[in-house]
Parts: structure tokens; C-alpha cells; sequence
């Protein structure tokens, strides 16, 4: 069994649909997004060695002995909220593990600012690294509030 289906009768479609045509003035920027001109081999290669170039400079950056702690986790989070710590997760990976490694066995002899705690304590945390939030007991008073003097260091206290 079919269902009829009925046809549209020529005679029901209007012949002459008259349409609005809208007289916009001429686009301030012209046509120079229009054009697309592909870039010249010589130029993509120099690009793609400059590239290179720096993704050498960025892992031995990460893999620099010499560095200290607070420098080597301040490039560390510019790297990854730049967006490319995708490109260095081993080397980053490496690195965040011998800071961990080297300075949090015992939470009370850690030193520092809030700004470079607050720094390790998240970048580590992040990493999946076992941190105690502790390392921040240093910076409260006998009742349990954050102490005055770090109403100054506002750096610290707006690290996320």
C-alpha cells in the first residue's frame, strides 16, 4: 500500500517574486582580505627552521641544570599558558618531577614566598605529584588566618 502523495501544481508558485536589493556602501577595508597569495617555499622553510629553532631553545631551557627552582617553574607556566606545553610534556614532565624530587620531603623546611610556593604547590599538583597543603602553614597565625603582612604581596595572593 502507497500513500498518495500530492504534487505542488505549477500554477500555486508565484512567477514574479520581486526582491528588496539593498544598496550598501562600498566596504571601508576594500578587497584586501579577498586575495590570498600562498606563501613561497623558501620563506616556509626558513618558518619551519626558525620553529625548530625554538623548540630547541625551550627544551633546553626546561632541561638546564643550572636554573634555579623559581626560574625554571616561572618558564614552566609561561610555557603551558602560552599553549604549547603539549610540544614539551616529557621535558616538562621530567623537570617538575626533580623539583618534586629535591624539595618537598618535609613541607616545613620548604622556603619561600607565597608567590613561588603558591607557583610549585600548583604546577606539581597539576602534574599528579602527592603535595601537602601545608607547605602554606608558614604563612598563617596561631588562629588559623592568613597573616596581615601578606595583604601586601599581592602577587602571591592572586596566583591561581
Amino acid at each position: 500500500m502507497s500513500t498518495p502523495v500530492s504534487a505542488c501544481s505549477l500554477a500555486q508558485i508565484p512567477k514574479h517574486q520581486i526582491r528588496r536589493v539593498a544598496n550598501f556602501h562600498p566596504n571601508v577595508w576594500g578587497n584586501q582580505f579577498m586575495t590570498y597569495t600562498p606563501e613561497d617555499k623558501v620563506i616556509r622553510a626558513c618558518q619551519e627552521e626558525q620553529i625548530e629553532d625554538l623548540k630547541k631553545e625551550v627544551r633546553r631551557k626546561l632541561m638546564a641544570a643550572g636554573a634555579s627552582h623559581s626560574q625554571l617553574l616561572n618558564f614552566i607556566d609561561a610555557v603551558q599558558r602560552l599553549g604549547v606545553a603539549y610540544r614539551f610534556e616529557g621535558e616538562i614532565e621530567e623537570a617538575l618531577q626533580q623539583i618534586h624530587d629535591s624539595t618537598f620531603h618535609d613541607a616545613n623546611h620548604i622556603n619561600g614566598d607565597l608567590y613561588n610556593i603558591a607557583l610549585r604547590f600548583g604546577l606539581l599538583k597539576q602534574q599528579g605529584c602527592n603535595i601537602s597543603c601545608g607547605i602554606f602553614n608558614k604563612f598563617k597565625d596561631e588562629q588559623g588566618s592568613f597573616k596581615e603582612a601578606l595583604i601586601k604581596d599581592v602577587q602571591g595572593m592572586l596566583r591561581p
